[in-house]
C-alpha cells in the first residue's frame, strides 16, 4: 500500500509550506543556486569520500530502503555511508536527492531502528521537503560563508525575524517526516527509540518516557506564559525537542486517519502543487499599504517598491528581538531583586482593612478645601456639601424617584453613570446636558434610559450654543469655498484653527458641563449634607468600571451586576475605601517600577558599551541601544516580570502556609494579602505586548516577502525587455551585415561578367566597409597608383 504525502503531512508543516511557496520567485532562486552548485559539491564529496551502499555493498543497510520507498511512493534514493563519530542521518539535494548515514549510527543502533531513520528521511522526500532544507542549511546556517552571502540583498533580506520563521518551517517539516515513520513502522516505537538512541539514551523506559512527553505538553498548553516561555526558549533551534516529537508520534498513531490508512479504509484527493512557472502578467498591481498601490507599469514603480521595503525594513528593526542570552540572565536576576524588595520591604497588604479613618479625613478635607477654592462653604463639612450641591446641580439627580427602574436612594450613585469618576461618567454627563437623557444601570444589569425634564428656558440654554456653533462652521466652509472659487488655496492649519475659533460656543459648553459634573462629584464624595463624613459616597473608579463592564450584553447576565452592587450597597465600598486599595497598590508599584528601569538601565549601558567597543563611540547605532522601541526590551521586560510574578507567588504561598497553619481559610486569605497585582498585571501587559508584537513581526515578514517577489518580478520583467532589445539590435546588425555583403559580391559578380575592374574594386569597398575596415583604394585608377607606390597591399 502506498501512502501519499497528503494524508499524513502535518498541519502546521502545510500551512508553513504553503506561505513559503506562494513566494515562487524567491524560491526559483534558491532552487537554481542549490541545483546548480550544492548538489554538485555534495554529489562530489559523497562520491569520493563516502561509500554508496546498493544490493552488493552494505546490503543490509540498502534492503532497507526500497520496501520503505515502495511504501511512501518515491523512487529510490542513492544512499551513502560517511565515517563520522557523530549518530546522524540526513537528505541532501534538491533534483536528484539522496541520504546519507554515518558510520557511528550503523555500528550503535539496530538494524531494525536504522529502518525507522530511514523512514523518516524518506519522508522528507516524500513531503518535497529538501529544497527548503536546503534553503535553511544554505543560506541561513551558513551564510556567512556561502557564495549567496556575499550578495548584499540576501544579507539584506534575511532579518532575524524571517530566519526564525524558515526554522518554524524546518521544525514543522520534522513531524511529518516522523509521521512517514510511523506508517512504515506501523506503530510509532520504532522512531521514538531510535531518537532515544540518537540522543545518547540507552537504557530507557520507552513507555515512561511517552508519559513524560504527554506530561511536557499539558505543561506547556497550562497557560499562555508557558506557551510563550516554550517559543522563546525553541525558536532558534532547526529540530523540535525530543519529548515533543515522541509526543507528536504517539499523538498521531491514535487519530481516525492514521488507522484509516493501515487498514485502508482512508481516502483522499490528491491535488498536486506546483510552483508556477512565470508570474509576470502585462501588469502587476500590489498594494503595498493601504492608502497607496504599486504599479510596476509606472516609470517610478522600482523607486515605490524600494521606499516601502526601506519602510518595512525599520519596522522589522523595531520588531526583530535582538536579545541574547546575557540579557536574558540580566532580566531573570532583575525579577528576583524585585521579588527580593517586595517580599522584604512591601509584604503585606492590609487594602480595605486598613486607614480607612485616614481616607475620610482625606475626603474631608479636599471637599473643604475645593468649596473654599470655589468661593463656597465654611469651616463646617455640611455647610461646604449644601453649598456645592446647589452650586453644581445636575438635571438627572431625582428622576429616579418613581420611574420603575429599579434604583433606589441606597444605589443612585452606582446606577447613574453620571456619577461615575470615569470617561464614561463624563460622557453620560454630558449627554444629560445636551440630550436630557439621564442613563442608568439597575442591579440586574439592565439599561435605563429616561429623559429629563425639561422647560423652555432649558432648552434655549441647551440649543444655543449648538445653534451658534453650526452658524460660525457654516460661515467659515463660505469663506473657504469662495476663495478656492478664487483659485486661492487656504492653508490647512489656518483651516483648522478656524473651525477651531467656530467651535467655540459648544467648547465652552461642554468644559462647563465638565466642571459642573466634576463639582457635583465632590459634593457627592462626602455622603449629603445630612451625614457629612459619614454617609455613602460615590463609587470609587474600579467599583465604578467593573459596574460598567457588566452592564454588557455578554456579562449582564452572569450576576456580575448584582455582585458590584452588593460590594456597594451593603459592603459599603465607595470612593474612600477605594483609597485604601489605590495606597496599597502604590506600595505594590515600587517593586514593578525598580524591575522596570532596572532592566531598562542594564540593557542602555550593556549594548551601549558592545556597540562602542565595535564601532566606537561616534559610530554607535542609538536604535539599538536606547532602551524604549525596541523588541529586544519589550522581550527582557516580559521575562522579568513573569520572573518577579512567580517569585512573588511562591513567597506569598509560603507566608500563607507558616501562618495559617493547615488552616485553608486563613491561607487562602494570607496569599491574597502577599499576593502582588500591580506585578501580575504588567506581566499580562507584556505577554500581551509579545503576542502583538510576533503577530506585528510575521505580518511584516510576509509584507517584506510579497515586496521582494514584486521587486523580483519587476526585475525580471526589466531583464526581459533588455534580453528583446539586444536580440533584436543584434539581428538588426547582423542583416545589415548580411545585406552589405550581398550588395559587395553582387558588385564584383557585375565587374567580372562585364570586364568593369571599377565594379569589382567597388564590391570590395563595401565589404571592406561592413567588415570595419578603411579602404586603401576605391577605382582602378587608386588601385594603380597605390601598386606603383612603396605602400604594402593590405589584404
Amino acid at each position: 500500500m502506498t501512502y501519499h504525502a497528503e494524508a499524513y503531512i502535518h498541519e502546521m508543516d502545510r500551512k508553513a509550506f504553503a506561505v513559503l511557496n506562494s513566494f515562487p520567485k524567491f524560491v526559483k532562486l534558491c532552487e537554481a543556486y542549490n541545483a546548480n552548485f550544492d548538489e554538485k559539491a555534495a554529489k562530489f564529496n559523497f562520491l569520493s569520500t563516502a561509500i554508496r551502499l546498493s544490493d552488493k555493498q552494505m546490503p543490509e543497510i540498502y534492503n532497507l530502503l526500497p520496501p520503505i520507498c515502495e511504501k511512501l511512493g518515491i523512487d529510490i534514493p542513492e544512499l551513502y555511508y560517511v565515517k563520522s563519530k557523530e549518530m546522524n542521518a540526513a537528505t541532501i539535494g534538491t533534483t536528484n536527492p539522496c541520504i546519507y548515514v554515518t558510520s557511528e549510527l550503523v555500528e550503535k543502533v539496530p538494524i531494525k531502528l536504522i529502518a525507522s531513520v530511514l523512514a523518516h528521511e524518506c519522508g522528507h522526500i516524500a513531503c518535497k521537503h529538501y529544497l527548503y532544507h536546503s534553503i535553511v542549511a544554505n543560506i541561513i546556517n551558513k551564510v556567512d560563508g556561502s557564495p549567496v552571502g556575499e550578495m548584499y540583498m540576501v544579507r539584506k533580506f534575511l532579518t532575524p525575524g524571517l530566519i526564525n520563521a524558515f526554522l518554524f518551517w524546518d521544525r514543522c517539516s520534522e513531524l511529518s517526516a516522523d509521521r512517514a515513520a510511523v506508517l512504515c513502522d506501523e506503530s510509532p516505537e520504532g522512531i521514538v527509540d531510535s531518537l532515544l538512541k540518537i540522543h545518547g539514551y540507552e537504557d530507557v523506559n520507552r513507555d515512561e518516557f511517552v508519559k513524560q512527553a504527554f506530561d511536557l505538553r499539558d505543561f506547556v498548553n497550562d497557560s499562555k506564559s508557558n506557551k510563550s516561555i516554550e517559543q522563546m526558549i525553541i525558536q532558534g533551534e532547526s529540530h523540535p525537542r525530543l519529548a515533543t516529537r515522541a509526543y507528536e508520534c504517539y499523538q498521531w498513531s491514535k487519530t481516525d486517519r492514521y488507522v484509516g490508512l493501515l487498514n485502508g479504509t482512508y481516502e483522499i484527493e490528491v491535488s498536486e502543487t506546483k510552483l508556477e512557472e512565470d508570474i509576470v502578467s502585462a501588469e502587476i498591481t500590489m498594494e503595498a499599504d493601504k492608502t497607496s498601490k504599486i504599479q510596476l507599469t509606472d516609470p517610478a514603480a522600482m523607486a515605490q517598491i524600494d521606499e516601502a521595503l526601506a519602510r518595512v525594513n525599520s519596522e522589522l528593526d523595531r520588531y526583530t528581538n535582538t536579545a541574547d542570552k546575557a540579557d536574558y540572565a540580566v532580566a531573570v536576576l532583575s525579577g528576583i531583586f524585585a521579588g527580593v524588595i517586595d517580599s522584604v520591604f512591601i509584604g503585606e497588604s492590609t487594602f480595605l482593612n486598613g486607614d480607612i479613618a485616614l481616607s475620610h479625613r482625606q475626603v474631608n478635607t479636599f471637599i473643604q478645601k475645593y468649596a473654599e477654592a470655589r468661593g463656597l462653604g465654611g469651616e463646617r463639612l455640611d455647610k461646604c456639601i449644601s453649598d456645592l450641591e446647589q452650586a453644581f446641580k445636575v438635571a438627572q439627580d431625582n428622576v429616579w424617584k418613581g420611574a420603575g427602574i429599579g434604583v433606589s436612594a441606597k444605589n443612585h450613585h452606582l446606577a447613574d453613570i453620571a456619577h461615575h469618576p470615569t470617561p464614561l461618567g463624563l460622557a453620560c454627563s454630558i449627554i444629560v446636558q445636551f440630550l436630557r437623557i439621564g442613563s442608568f444601570v439597575n442591579k440586574e444589569g439592565k439599561w435605563h434610559f429616561v429623559l429629563v425634564k425639561t422647560d423652555f428656558s432649558d432648552l434655549v440654554e441647551v440649543l444655543a450654543p449648538a445653534v451658534l456653533t453650526g452658524i460660525l462652521n457654516w460661515l467659515v466652509v463660505l469663506a473657504e469655498t469662495k476663495l478656492e472659487e478664487s483659485e486661492d488655496e487656504v492653508p490647512q492649519a489656518l483651516s483648522n484653527v478656524a473651525h477651531l475659533v467656530a467651535s467655540t460656543p459648544i467648547i465652552v459648553e461642554i468644559a462647563k458641563c465638565a466642571d459642573n459634573w466634576f463639582g457635583h462629584l465632590v459634593s457627592d464624595m462626602g455622603g449629603s449634607k445630612n451625614t457629612a463624613g459619614g454617609g455613602m459616597g460615590i463609587p470609587g473608579m474600579f467599583i465604578s468600571l467593573f459596574y460598567e463592564l457588566a452592564g454588557m450584553p455578554v456579562l449582564k447576565d452572569t450576576g456580575l451586576p448584582t455582585f458590584i452592587n452588593d460590594l456597594y450597597e451593603n459592603k459599603k465600598i465607595d470612593l474612600r475605601h477605594e483609597m485604601c486599595i489605590y495606597k496599597d497598590l502604590g506600595r505594590q508599584a515600587i517593586p514593578v517600577v525598580f524591575n522596570e528601569i532596572y532592566v531598562r538601565l542594564l540593557y542602555f549601558v550593556g549594548h551601549l558599551a558592545s556597540e562602542a567597543g565595535t564601532n566606537g563611540i561616534k559610530n554607535v547605532n542609538w536604535k539599538k541601544v536606547i532602551p524604549f522601541g525596541n523588541r529586544g526590551v519589550d522581550r527582557m521586560l516580559t521575562i522579568a516580570s513573569m520572573t518577579f510574578t512567580m517569585a512573588d507567588t511562591a513567597d506569598a504561598a509560603v507566608h500563607a502556609a507558616i501562618e495559617s497553619c493547615g488552616n485553608w481559610v486563613l491561607f487562602s486569605g494570607k496569599f491574597v494579602s502577599r499576593f502582588n497585582y500591580v506585578g501580575a498585571g504588567r506581566a499580562a501587559l507584556a505577554i500581551v505586548k509579545e503576542v502583538s508584537n510576533e503577530k506585528k513581526e510575521a505580518q511584516l515578514i510576509h509584507e517584506k516577502l510579497l515586496l521582494t517577489e514584486v521587486k523580483t518580478v519587476a526585475v525580471i520583467e526589466h531583464f526581459n525587455a533588455y534580453r528583446a532589445e539586444l536580440e533584436e539590435k543584434v539581428s538588426n546588425y547582423l542583416a545589415e551585415d548580411i545585406e552589405g555583403f550581398l550588395y559587395g559580391f553582387d558588385y564584383m559578380k557585375q565587374g567580372l561578367q562585364t570586364g568593369n575592374s571599377d565594379l569589382v574594386i567597388k564590391g570590395n569597398v563595401v565589404i571592406q566597409k561592413v567588415l570595419g575596415r578603411e579602404p586603401q583604394f576605391t577605382n582602378q585608377q587608386e588601385f594603380d597608383d597605390l601598386m606603383g607606390s612603396d605602400v604594402a597591399l593590405i589584404l
